[in-house]
């Protein structure tokens, strides 16, 4: 069976979220794996992501325990990965609510 085309990406955080990730690197380094293998594995599905609903963008979330990552990806092939909110569940979908 073949294995999933291997995408070039880079990760942008915004500020907001680059300073809750120097805060808990355990979240960045779950994170950047989590994307890594949606990007790049045959069995993405390990990896707890779901679309927002409501939101004119396409942004995403991911769960890594009781913290959820906001993302969306840009530009096609290749994929830039702008993280725009990190923080604990409560939290994390109060300040979406701002995002345009």
């Amino acid at each position: 069976m073949a294995g999933r085309l291997q995408l070039n990406y880079d990760i942008h955080y915004t500020k907001a979220a680059d300073k809750f990730l120097r805060e808990h690197e355990d979240v960045r380094t779950q994170y950047e794996d989590d994307i890594r293998s949606l990007l790049t594995e045959d069995h993405p599905e390990k990896v707890d992501v779901k679309r927002i609903k409501g939101k004119k963008n396409d942004y995403y979330r991911i769960r890594i325990g009781s913290y959820r990552v906001v993302y969306t990806i840009i530009n096609g092939m290749i994929v830039v990965i702008i993280m725009l909110i990190a923080g604990n569940r409560g939290d994390v979908y109060k300040k979406i609510s701002g995002l345009k």
